[in-house]
């Protein structure tokens, strides 16, 4: 899984209730069916806690561990008892098409931002590198593209146009 070269990015940003998660959940699924394989990466704004008080990994990591993982038949999970950066957590996407992320609304990577309301449009001032809007309301002054949110093969076309080596030909 560490093979190949970081892969691009996209963040998708807007704010709280948006409509963030259902935009990258459908992006995925389009894309996943052309053949990509698509990683997802969200920030959460407040404490996580994923593993369960009194469980083996819970113990270790008490202890003093400063890496746990659990792995099981389906799936594997890595516990880092601190915040990772950006940067820090995209050498785990090794070898994927894209990343998809989710929030880290200061990285610098290109951005679709979503917005449920006019009013949410402020967002824009707060943001670098944004390549287009996201909405389901009629936005006419602009100077990014904006695309409706039912729109999930344009809005995976303008990713594509964000990638500097394009789509892989899958």
């Amino acid at each position: 899984m560490t093979i190949g070269s970081i892969p691009p990015v996209v963040q998708i940003v807007g704010y709280s209730d948006s409509g963030k998660t259902t935009l990258i959940a459908s992006l995925i699924r389009h894309l996943t069916r052309v053949g990509w394989q698509v990683g997802a990466m969200k920030r959460h704004a407040g404490e996580l806690e994923m593993d369960q008080r009194g469980k083996d990994s819970w113990r270790h990591r008490e202890a003093g561990a400063d890496r746990v993982a659990v792995t099981a038949a389906n799936q594997t999970a890595l516990i880092i008892p601190r915040h990772l950066d950006l940067a820090e957590l995209l050498p785990l996407f090794r070898g994927l098409d894209l990343v998809l992320v989710e929030g880290f609304k200061g990285a610098l990577y290109p951005k679709l931002v979503v917005v449920r309301d006019p009013t949410d449009l402020s967002i824009l001032g707060e943001l670098s590198d944004v390549r287009g809007v996201v909405t389901s309301f009629p936005l006419f002054q602009t100077s990014v593209p904006v695309y409706r949110r039912e729109d999930v093969e344009g809005i995976a076309k303008a990713v594509k146009e964000m990638i500097p080596r394009g789509f892989p030909s899958k």
